[in-house]
């Protein structure tokens, strides 16, 4: 024969539309999953807005009393080697470990000297952008001049390449 399931309804009440239902964890229950957890706890009194099918809910005071606090680590710890160490083509640490492309070449081991970063380039403020953009806008306005007034094929040619590194230079910024 086989055992009848036992089944709970849990209190349930409606306010301005909106269902709401008492916690899984007001009554005792050890066929509940959750009972080893909740057990040693005081039963629970929080009514959870729920959707118009529920037959059960777990506050949030009473699923974090199941689940415990996460754990939190460090987060990322650095190697010592620069950023994108593993994208160049050869890189050299200072312990003179040679990679080739990300990958560790042991028999190179001592053989180069260590690489050294680049400067990093330094960022243009809002300001000194628009001033930078003025004077290339000024300068294509100039060459553009030119290019009306040029009469031979040499002077049409190095303007149009003036252009294309003044427009260049603009899409840059």
């Amino acid at each position: 024969m086989a055992k009848k399931k036992v089944t709970h309804k849990f209190k349930t009440k409606k306010i301005n539309g909106k269902t709401y239902m008492i916690c899984r964890n007001s009554i005792e229950d050890p066929s509940y999953w959750g009972w080893q957890y909740l057990s040693k706890h005081p039963r629970c009194n929080q009514w959870v807005e729920v959707g118009p099918n529920s037959t059960a809910v777990l506050c949030h005071h009473c699923v974090n009393k199941t689940v415990g606090a996460p754990e939190i680590r460090g987060g990322y710890k650095s190697t010592g080697r620069m950023r994108g160490w593993q994208f160049m083509k050869e890189f050299v640490d200072a312990q003179g470990n040679v990679f080739y492309k990300g990958v560790e070449q042991p028999k190179l081991k001592g053989t180069l000297d260590p690489t050294k970063p680049k400067p990093e380039k330094k960022k243009l403020s809002k300001l000194e952008k628009s001033e930078l953009r003025d004077k290339i806008l000024e300068q294509i306005a100039m060459v553009r001049g030119k290019l009306k007034t040029a009469t031979f094929k040499k002077d049409i040619h190095s303007g149009n390449v003036k252009m294309r590194k003044l427009t260049r230079q603009l899409k840059k910024l």
